[in-house]
């Protein structure tokens, strides 16, 4: 029987350097009292926010990075709170709340009797896990105005997403279990995608985008169907047939779901995936 680890200073665990999620999920099982679940919250929503996010402990504290791009996220144990680290901080949007003698970082404190706002959360780890990281040998270089400008991007799809969940919650029929449905595998595929709110008016209430380099898809909304379109669907590859409207365009591709379609979800992600290069190729000629 292994022996159980040592709580630090503050009630920190005391959990030896190591690589991958082993670590990391012995340094939550012995997070003391209410923390303990805390930290698995914490750790889940990085996981769904992140699809294939990096983990290690290291200096006693759970590690979050994106492979290549270094470390984005850590938290740790403090006798009233846990306090979770972004290294890109002052890079989100809106700032987190707690500042750090570090010009780069800002902080999150996470108390028992206070819920957690995993939205807000998830945001500015979506946003961080965009950014380069810190890779623990060097000082974190500054951004790029191109990479400050993607931040400011992402903290606008922070408002969009409030918009997007609303209509969801609007729809209240199965056109919205499909839109939340389909924005997932979205996600999923591509985690650094920015939520936007477009083409708002009096006669409209506006459209969800989804977008990175150039937009991906919509997600509008009718009566019988559920469209999809690929602002860029005629340049791309459907081996799965999943185009079915929109079909006559030069440029634009989409797909309709009906109330009881099926979803070939593989072949989606490689949809949203394949736009995503397409857009990335194309900012870069």
């Amino acid at each position: 029987m292994a022996a159980k680890p040592n709580l630090l200073s503050g009630g920190n665990p005391q959990i030896s350097k190591g690589d991958g999620d082993r670590p990391v999920q012995a340094y939550i099982a012995a997070m003391p009292g209410w923390k303990r679940d805390a930290g698995h919250r914490l750790d889940a929503l990085i996981v769904r926010t992140v699809p294939g996010v990096r983990k290690a402990v290291r200096w006693n504290s759970p590690f979050y990075g994106v492979e290549g791009q270094g470390w984005f996220l850590a938290f740790h144990v403090f006798t009233k709170y846990i306090k979770a680290t972004f290294f890109r901080g002052t890079a989100l949007r809106p700032l987190p709340p707690v500042e750090s003698k570090d010009p780069n970082a800002r902080y999150v404190h996470i108390h028992e009797t206070e819920r957690l706002d995993e939205a807000q959360l998830a945001s500015w780890i979506r946003q961080a896990a965009a950014l380069p990281g810190w890779d623990l040998s060097s000082e974190l270089r500054p951004l790029s105005k191109k990479e400050v400008s993607v931040t400011g991007q992402q903290a606008d799809s922070a408002s969009a997403s409030k918009m997007i969940d609303e209509r969801i919650r609007e729809l209240d029929d199965w056109r919205g279990s499909v839109l939340k449905r389909m924005r997932k595998l979205i996600h999923e595929a591509a985690p650094e995608v920015v939520e936007e709110w477009k083409w708002q008016k009096a006669t409209s209430p506006g459209t969800p985008v989804w977008s990175r380099d150039g937009g991906i898809c919509t997600g509008e909304t009718y009566k019988e169907v559920v469209k999809l379109t690929f602002f860029q669907g005629a340049s791309l590859k459907d081996p799965a047939h999943l185009f079915n409207s929109s079909l006559e365009g030069k440029t634009r591709r989409a797909i309709d779901i009906r109330e009881d379609d099926e979803i070939d979800e593989a072949a989606f992600k490689k949809l949203i995936r394949a736009a995503l290069a397409f857009n990335v190729a194309k900012r870069k000629r």
